[in-house]
């Protein structure tokens, strides 16, 4: 090649790179813009006991994210962590797994002793509330992220509602729950507005603290459904829009990573609460006060086994899987094809 193609070369060559460049400085300045609303606050990895064990593990490119739903509709609880969750992002597999964990779970918060597990969060915000959860689960969160409930209302009716199969009996919850907006006025599959959807989240009378748990995973697989349905141009607007509404403590790279896994193929939800029927729970008075008891380690040994290893709940602690029938029953723990 002589001198003149290779400068011609090298010139178009440049000029094509600086062109790559200047677009995605662009494309990253929408994003920050996109998101400039968040609420950001920062959290001391130092204090939250994160489990360093699991860094063997990380090969398989795995995030946990602490999930609150922050109930202020009720002067009395303000503050407390209604709804606590685990979000668990594989960046390898496009997997994300849901762990909901009873707000009632008796549990040791660190300098309170023992008491609920949702009660953290009132003592020491999100900082103790993850520390909470990662001392008494052997768990590595080091990031979490905060909804207000009439804030998720508001989302849901941006998103234009949900559609949820609701029984009659809680359909009556609903209504006597709900604090704003029109009563529901049907059970059977019906569309449900934001105040309606977060009334029936928050229904502990039917089915107890590990049924209400299912009902806010369900509310929230129904917008991941709504999610995918959007026109994918229009989602900085929505993003815009619902980030005043979140606190979080994620930088910018997290959330680009976390968002760069949405973007892959095949990207899968996967649901599951504890305590469920695999381990042994009831609940119990313990001064005064009733509280979800069960085996704190074995539940943080489950989690650790369906986080990295992929073993189901239902699966925990058997040698073999079963086939037929039974292989459909100990499976059931629901799976959801979001892509």
């Amino acid at each position: 090649m002589d001198k003149k193609l290779w400068k011609l070369y090298f010139k178009t060559l440049m000029l094509t790179l600086m062109g790559l460049c200047g677009l995605l400085a662009i494309l990253y300045g929408v994003f920050v813009y996109t998101i400039g609303g968040l609420n950001r606050q920062s959290v001391d990895e130092g204090s939250l006991s994160v489990n360093e064990d699991l860094g063997v593990y990380g090969n398989q490119k795995i995030m946990n994210v602490a999930l609150f739903g922050i109930d202020s509709q009720n002067e009395e609880n303000k503050g407390r962590s209604d709804a606590i969750m685990i979000a668990s992002v594989n960046g390898k597999t496009g997997k994300i797994k849901l762990i909901s964990i009873a707000r009632d779970t008796y549990v040791d918060v660190p300098n309170h002793g023992k008491t609920k597990i949702n009660h953290a969060y009132a003592y020491g915000g999100p900082e103790l509330a993850i520390q909470t959860i990662n001392e008494n689960f052997d768990l590595d969160i080091t990031d979490y992220v905060s909804v207000n409930f009439d804030s998720l209302a508001d989302v849901i009716d941006e998103m234009g509602g949900i559609e949820l199969e609701v029984t009659e009996e809680e359909r009556y919850q609903i209504n006597n729950y709900l604090l704003k907006g029109e009563k529901l006025q049907e059970s059977g599959l019906v569309h449900l507005t934001g105040p309606q959807a977060v009334s029936y989240s928050r229904i502990r009378k039917i089915g107890g603290d590990v049924v209400r748990g299912e009902r806010q995973r369900k509310v929230l697989e129904c917008l991941f459904q709504k999610a995918l349905e959007i026109n994918p141009l229009l989602y900085p607007s929505y993003v815009k829009k619902f980030s005043p509404m979140v606190e979080t403590s994620l930088s910018n790279d997290e959330i680009l990573k976390i968002a760069s896994v949405g973007m892959k193929g095949g990207l899968s939800l996967e649901q599951a609460g504890m305590p469920n029927d695999n381990i042994k729970s009831g609940g119990q008075t313990i001064g005064g006060v009733w509280y979800f008891v069960y085996d704190i380690d074995q539940a943080a040994d489950m989690i650790e086994s369906f986080i990295y290893h992929d073993i189901s709940f239902d699966q925990y602690g058997k040698d073999s899987i079963e086939t037929g029938e039974e292989s459909e029953i100990a499976t059931e723990q629901k799976i959801v094809k979001i892509g």
